[in-house]
């Protein structure tokens, strides 16, 4: 049962500019009589154009703004600015079918050569959530394959005119059509990589075994099944928020998975989501969804919302937080980022009392940060095949304690 439009909590977020609520009220694919009258009450505030439409483009939410605008209230908005935001709805929709018919020809390619792949995000979303290729701005095909795939979907791509543009230290390969540099691909063998953002997610063989079928440009491919769908786009809401990444889009696109789905089995999904120790980051981005766009939940996480806010109400900083940081011009600085990250994952530990929990939590990151986290500087200095990127876990302290010792030395 899908309740109304009644957020679960209020959070104490107060939007400073009409055009961010405006942009707020547009971001969604139906407007109901409610939000319908908002949007007109707001626009007879003085609306800074140039500065949504710049927000709006930063959130990737252009297609949603114009036809929410187009559909409800057409006669009220400026002419040129309709026109600037119909000349790139029509753009976008005509890139996304062009890359609709080459994410079909890759897929093919892969079926061909025996390599199960899953495409996801962007353009699989703009089919299958929204559907209307039109819908959705991304700027690449994302495509996953097994570990043991990537150099045969690696050499199949470069043979069909694709350069090797970056390799994120083994789990994502992005690729870019040499004649036509319009066309990015990136290839993963992960959906999130365990060793940036320790989220285990359904491995690949589970995911192939429940997916289902979309069609796309008349064509059959492979789209993940709803459950598996949801909770990585409740995670993805979450990461991008660490990585400094914060999309409208990305909540858009969990809120409009929520309203086309009105039957499933709620109680098997969240078994799902506590097997795989995600409670926090998915009943977080829940919470922004159903905060933020007064997304209706059904009653079943709702209520599962409410019970896990009882027991740990540090998700509720969590959300203040990712909503603060969606509008905002200030960057959080990575180690704050990092720790917020730290402080969403799962374990046997968060239940302790929140005072207690949360110094715990801060004293674990910071040892995690600066023992076990390697990064650029790392690289720099041993320079690994990612085959052997496990090693930089070794080479981290031990690089750390030598600069350590020649700073004392020196001194």
């Amino acid at each position: 049962m899908i309740t109304l439009n009644q957020p679960i909590i209020q959070l104490p977020i107060k939007v400073k500019r009409p055009e961010i609520e405006l942009l707020l009220c547009c971001t969604r694919t139906h407007i109901d009589s409610e939000t319908a009258e908002r949007i007109k009450t707001l626009l007879q505030q003085n609306i800074d154009w140039t500065f949504l439409i710049e927000k709006a483009t930063y959130h990737g939410t252009i297609p949603l703004l114009y036809q929410s605008l187009n559909t409800t209230v057409k006669e009220a908005i400026p002419k040129t600015v309709l026109t600037q935001l119909q000349n790139r709805y029509h753009a976008n929709a005509s890139r996304n079918l062009f890359l609709s018919h080459e994410l079909v020809k890759i897929l093919k390619l892969f079926e061909a050569n025996k390599i199960p792949a899953i495409p996801f995000k962007g353009l699989v979303l703009a089919a299958s959530v929204y559907g209307n290729l039109a819908m959705r701005q991304f700027s690449d095909l994302d495509i996953l394959v097994k570990q043991e795939d990537i150099v045969k979907a690696q050499k199949l791509l470069i043979a069909q005119k694709y350069q090797l543009e970056a390799d994120y230290y083994g789990w994502q390969h992005t690729f870019v059509h040499s004649q036509k540099p319009e066309i990015v691909v990136d290839l993963h063998t992960e959906l999130t990589p365990l060793s940036y953002f320790p989220f285990k997610l359904p491995d690949f063989e589970t995911l192939w075994q429940r997916s289902r079928s979309l069609s796309l440009n008349g064509e059959s491919i492979i789209d993940l099944s709803f459950d598996d769908l949801l909770i990585i786009l409740a995670v993805q809401v979450a990461r991008a928020v660490n990585e400094g990444r914060e999309s409208l889009a990305q909540i858009c696109d969990l809120a409009e998975l929520l309203r086309i789905q009105q039957t499933s089995d709620w109680e098997e999904l969240l078994h799902k989501v506590k097997s795989l120790e995600l409670k926090r980051p998915f009943f977080i981005s829940l919470l922004i969804v159903n905060t933020l766009l007064n997304t209706p939940l059904p009653d079943q996480l709702k209520q599962a919302i409410q019970q896990q806010i009882q027991i740990d109400p540090t998700i509720l900083i969590y959300a203040v937080r990712m909503q603060k940081q969606l509008f905002t011009e200030v960057k959080t600085p990575r180690f704050i980022k990092l720790f917020f990250q730290h402080l969403m994952i799962d374990g046997p530990l968060s239940r302790m009392p929140v005072r207690v929990y949360l110094v715990w939590q801060f004293l674990s990151f910071t040892t995690r940060l600066v023992i076990t986290n390697s990064n650029q500087a790392d690289r720099e200095v041993f320079p690994l095949p990612s085959g052997l990127s496990f090693l930089y876990y070794l080479i981290r302290p031990i690089r750390l304690v030598s600069r350590y010792i020649t700073n004392s030395t020196y001194r």
